[in-house]
């Protein structure tokens, strides 16, 4: 086995560093996720649903109309009415109103509905009605691979290039050769 140069081992802590990070904002993101997993339900009413526009249609900047589900719906929890908007535990954007439509359907969430609502026990006032996370999303499918499976992947890049001794890039005189 050759020795291991401090530039290698030097990258491979930088790599690490910088992925762990990235694995940290999944780590966030899963864990309240999974909190709302843990959350109680009750029966709730849809107040009001609109498919409100979640882009500026007049923005050349914007890749076309945009829609976000907004809703409304009232829930009892120990004797207290509460009134909340947030729909699930990250908001979502749809191409078009047929799809955002769509979402609320699977879900049989329409004006004047009872439905479950998951509200946190130790602050009631927060509440959700989607607890599911839809993995075949191209934003989740993206957030998977740029938070969990990227950083892994530099990572065990970064084994590989410490094990060899710092010799993956010999000969690369790239600006970004420490990195």
């Amino acid at each position: 086995m050759s020795r291991i140069s401090r530039e290698a081992a030097a990258r491979f802590a930088l790599r690490s560093l910088t992925a762990g990070i990235f694995l940290l904002a999944a780590g966030l993101l899963l864990s309240q996720h999974i909190e709302t997993l843990q959350w109680p339900s009750t029966l709730g009413t849809v107040e009001r649903v609109v498919l409100a526009p979640a882009s500026d249609p007049d923005d050349s900047r914007s890749p076309g109309e945009r829609f976000r589900p907004q809703v409304s719906y009232t829930y009892e929890v120990d004797g207290k009415t509460y009134t909340a908007e947030h729909v699930a535990v990250f908001d979502w954007i749809y191409r078009d109103r047929r799809r955002a439509s769509e979402y609320l359907q699977q879900f049989d969430i329409a004006a004047r509905n009872r439905v479950p609502v998951y509200y946190d026990p130790e602050n009631p006032e927060e509440a959700i009605l989607i607890r599911h996370i839809p993995w075949r999303r191209l934003e989740v499918m993206l957030a998977l691979l740029v938070l969990v499976i990227l950083p892994v992947s530099v990572v065990a890049f970064s084994l590989v290039d410490l094990i060899r001794g710092g010799r993956s890039r010999e000969g690369d005189h790239s600006r970004g050769r420490f990195w």
